[in-house]
């Protein structure tokens, strides 16, 4: 997702202060996004879990699983994945 403008663009130093902003306040950002979408956007995505509460995004490779469902829990900071193929991973963001 841009948020590049197309005309009267902003300098950059106001765009890193926009984000310095954001980057502060994320998990306010997170509470948010999941009280008004209700989504965490991962489902459908691949992944590969490397530890215990360590997953990254991937593309479709080996070792990957898919993404069935994501919910997100704003009071704990915490973000559970369950896979399509049943096992589940949670992770502190």
């Amino acid at each position: 997702m841009s948020i590049e403008p197309t005309k009267n663009v902003p300098l950059r130093r106001v765009v890193n202060r926009l984000l310095d902003e954001i980057q502060d306040r994320l998990p306010d950002c997170r509470k948010t996004w999941w009280t008004i979408k209700r989504t965490t956007c991962l489902e459908n995505q691949w992944a590969r879990v490397l530890a215990p509460g360590k997953v990254v995004l991937s593309d479709q490779v080996p070792g990957s699983n898919k993404i069935d469902d994501g919910n997100y829990d704003p009071a704990t900071g915490q973000l559970r994945l369950t896979f399509q193929d049943g096992t589940a991973q949670e992770v502190g963001l």
